[in-house]
């Protein structure tokens, strides 16, 4: 709803603005009221309003000063004189300072309700204005962190949500679910969702609108929920979360993906670390077989997806390089040691093609096998 403010030293007319109009039939709620220009700055400077009513004639501050102090507030209401005749001409003044309109007194109440619906109709488009505003910000702001924009950093609370869904109707389900979400095809299957300006708690509802994309979803998609930000520049940090925790798809059977789950689903027995040192343990132990990274994840008892991640984590390198480093290392003692062929060390070090084995052996040590030995030696 939008905010108003009453500004009138009559306590009459500011009880009759009040109380005449039906401000909840017009979307509106009456959130101030004051009895002079400088108990309004007051508050305007503390609050946002969206729509500003004032008596011309006030003692201390007049509403033609009003309005020219309303110029300098960052996010500027919409503001309405009420003049009495002979203030006449400063009520023409207050339309060169940007005031909307003016009624005149005595108050025509269904004139005056005509004016407000009016002004109510230039906040919608102004809110529309800005909506699209917004969204094409957030759009360069997530992808590049780069804009010529200019967006105030606005301190309230943001989320992100990624949607994964080869549906090409999905967006329009989530523009039904809500009106006021920020909505980006990144993908063929990535969308991303951005929730802000919620009464309720935003992670409860960013919760509701995934749930509710489940729902009305016609095919299978998977729904991940960023961290919670509280200013519009941090904005990447729950987008590169959710899109993070949308990885995890491969390896959980939840539709909805949230940092909760994780740490739920995949809070094994053993710590992280010791998983991966049971798999190095494993590697080192049978690399002379024909070892993928498959068998070894089944050995510790992780998806393929999660055993990857974890052990770049652990080792700094993949499982196809580590596994390489050790078999390369053990060709090199067996190489210092033995006088065997090199068909033979490529067998015992798990590559049943010497050709093969030879161009991995160089490209790690920059010298062929033979080279490599006649260096030892």
């Amino acid at each position: 709803m939008y905010k108003v403010l009453i500004a009138d030293d009559e306590p009459l007319i500011l009880k009759n603005l009040t109380q005449i109009i039906d401000w909840p039939a017009l979307n509106c709620t009456v959130a101030g009221t004051a009895q002079n220009g400088h108990e309004a700055v007051e508050i305007l400077e503390k609050e946002r309003f969206d729509l500003v009513l004032t008596d011309i004639s006030m003692p201390g501050m007049t509403g033609i000063e009003l309005l020219k102090q309303i110029q300098m507030i960052p996010y500027k209401p919409i503001t309405l004189l009420i003049s009495g005749y002979d203030d006449f001409e400063y009520a023409r003044e207050g339309l060169k300072n940007n005031a909307f309109d003016y009624i005149l007194k005595p108050i025509d109440y269904d004139e005056l309700q005509e004016c407000i619906e009016r002004a109510i109709a230039e906040l919608n488009q102004q809110k529309l204005n800005e909506h699209e505003y917004e969204k094409f910000f957030i759009y360069e702001w997530i992808t590049t962190e780069k804009t010529d924009l200019e967006v105030p950093n606005k301190y309230q609370p943001y989320i992100a949500l990624a949607v994964k869904s080869y549906e090409k109707s999905v967006e329009v389900v989530v523009q039904q679910i809500h009106e006021n979400l920020y909505v980006y095809r990144m993908s063929d299957e990535e969308i991303i969702i951005v929730l802000t300006d919620f009464d309720d708690s935003i992670k409860e509802c960013a919760a509701d609108i995934a749930q509710q994309i489940i729902n009305k979803a016609s095919q299978k998609c998977v729904v991940s929920i960023g961290e919670h930000v509280n200013c519009l520049y941090d904005l990447k940090k729950s987008v590169t979360h959710a899109r993070e925790l949308l990885k995890f798809d491969a390896f959980t059977k939840s539709a909805i993906i949230t940092d909760e789950l994780i740490k739920q689903e995949y809070k094994p027995k053993q710590s992280a670390a010791d998983l991966m040192d049971d798999a190095i343990s494993y590697i080192k132990n049978h690399f002379e077989q024909d070892l993928g990274i498959e068998q070894v994840s089944e050995q510790v008892g992780l998806s393929v997806s999660y055993f990857s991640h974890l052990f770049k984590q652990r080792t700094g390198v993949t499982f196809l390089e580590y596994l390489t480093n050790v078999r390369v290392d053990y060709a090199c003692l067996l190489l210092e040691n033995l006088e065997l062929k090199t068909y033979e060390i490529a067998l015992k070090v798990g590559y049943t093609d010497q050709r093969y084995f030879s161009q991995v052996f160089k490209k790690k040590m920059k010298k062929t096998p033979s080279e490599y030995r006649k260096m030892v030696k």
